[in-house]
C-alpha cells in the first residue's frame, strides 16, 4: 500500500475557521517524498495535455494514469491509493462531522451514512455514490506575474478539494501560495465563480512549499485563491484531489444583471490579471 498524505491526522486538527480545512507539513515519510519527488513526470504530463501558454493549469488524472505504463509504478501506486474506499474512510475519518455540518442533508440523499458511500475513479464506468480523482497539476513556468485562480469556490458538485505541494529544491519563485478568504457580505459570484476582490478578505496564507498538504470542504463559503506568482524558469507542481458528487451540493447565487454591468470592468480585470477559467 502506498502512503496516505492523511496517515498522522485526525479530526483534532481540523480547522473550522474561515472554513473546515486541514494544512499538514511534512504530510508523507521523508523519503516517500524524494522518490516520489524525483519521479514527478513533468514532461509526461505536459505531452499528454500540449499546454505550453504561460502559467497555466495543466492536468493529468486518475483514469489515465493508473493504467498508464510510462507513469512510474511508485505513482501509479499512490493514486490507486488516494483513489480506493480505504482512502475515502480516511477522509471520513477526519472530516466526517465537518461534511455533516456544512452539508447537512447529503447523507439522507444519497440514503446512506458517509462510511457507506460508493466510490469510484472519476470519469470511469461504475455506479458510485462519489467519484474521487486524484491528479498530476503543473501551472506552467511564466515570464511575467500572474495568477492562476483569483478568489473562487470550486465547483458546486465538489464535496472535498486537496492540493498537495510538491515544490522543487531550485523553485525561487515568490507567490504562488493559497490564500484563504471571507465574505464581508452574503456570497455572490460572477460568472465561473468569480469573486469581487471587494467582497472578500485575506484572512489565511499556505505557502507553496514541499511536501505540504492542504485539504477543505467546499462550500458557498470556502473561499480561495492562488497569490500572484512572479516570473519562474520551474514549474509549480502539485497533487490535486477531489470528492465529487453528481449533484450540486450547494447554491452559488450570481450578482444580478445591474451589477454584473456595473462591475464589468472590474471582471474584465480579474480575467486579464489571471488565467481563470
Amino acid at each position: 500500500m502506498a502512503d496516505n498524505v492523511l496517515k498522522a491526522v485526525d479530526l483534532h486538527s481540523v480547522v473550522r475557521d474561515p472554513f473546515p480545512h486541514v494544512v499538514v507539513r511534512n504530510a508523507l515519510p521523508s523519503q516517500a517524498y524524494e522518490d516520489l519527488s524525483g519521479s514527478f513526470p513533468v514532461k509526461g504530463v505536459m505531452d499528454c495535455r500540449q499546454r505550453t501558454a504561460d502559467n497555466v493549469a495543466v492536468r493529468l488524472g486518475a483514469r489515465d494514469v493508473l493504467n498508464h505504463d510510462a507513469i512510474p509504478s511508485n505513482w501509479r501506486k499512490f493514486f490507486a491509493e488516494h483513489t480506493s474506499h480505504d482512502y475515502w474512510i480516511e477522509l471520513v475519518r477526519v472530516f466526517g462531522d465537518a461534511i455533516r455540518a456544512m452539508h447537512p442533508n447529503l447523507e439522507k440523499r444519497i440514503g446512506k451514512p458517509l462510511a457507506g458511500f460508493d466510490v469510484g475513479v472519476r470519469g470511469t464506468s461504475g455506479k458510485r455514490d462519489i467519484s474521487l480523482e486524484c491528479q498530476f497539476v503543473i501551472n506552467t513556468p511564466s515570464r511575467e506575474t500572474s495568477s492562476v485562480k483569483t478568489p473562487h469556490v470550486d465547483k458546486r458538485q465538489t464535496l472535498l478539494a486537496g492540493l498537495f505541494y510538491m515544490r522543487e529544491a531550485g523553485d525561487t519563485s515568490a507567490g504562488g501560495d493559497l490564500d484563504f478568504y471571507t465574505w464581508k457580505r452574503e456570497p455572490r459570484f460572477l460568472v465561473n465563480r468569480m469573486i469581487l476582490p471587494s467582497d472578500v478578505s485575506k484572512v489565511s496564507t499556505v505557502g507553496y512549499d514541499k511536501n505540504t498538504l492542504v485539504c477543505f470542504i467546499n462550500s458557498p463559503i470556502s473561499v480561495h485563491g492562488v497569490s500572484p506568482r512572479g516570473p519562474s524558469f520551474l514549474p509549480r507542481r502539485y497533487i490535486n484531489f477531489i470528492v465529487e458528487t453528481d449533484f450540486h451540493l450547494f447554491r452559488a447565487p450570481g450578482v444580478g444583471p445591474i451589477a454584473r454591468l456595473q462591475h464589468w470592468n472590474d471582471a474584465k480585470a480579474i480575467r486579464h490579471s489571471s488565467r481563470f477559467h
